[in-house]
């Protein structure tokens, strides 16, 4: 179930960055974003530190 929620949390931060792709300053808010809601599902341990790291690679690497 926790994957699950992983998985619909990404898909709609990483759809709000594909709306928005035209305009850098909330493209940047959003990776700020996306980061946040990463670093707070690791903290809540519902993501492994590996999971985390891939994630966070992922998003940076945009």
């Amino acid at each position: 179930m926790k994957k699950i929620l992983i998985i619909f949390l990404l898909l709609f931060t990483n759809s709000q960055v594909l709306t928005n792709d035209k305009q850098d300053s909330k493209d940047t808010t959003n990776i700020s974003e996306q980061l946040k809601t990463l670093q707070d599902l690791y903290k809540a341990g519902v993501l492994s530190g590996y999971e985390y790291e891939t994630e966070k690679k992922r998003i940076l690497n945009r």
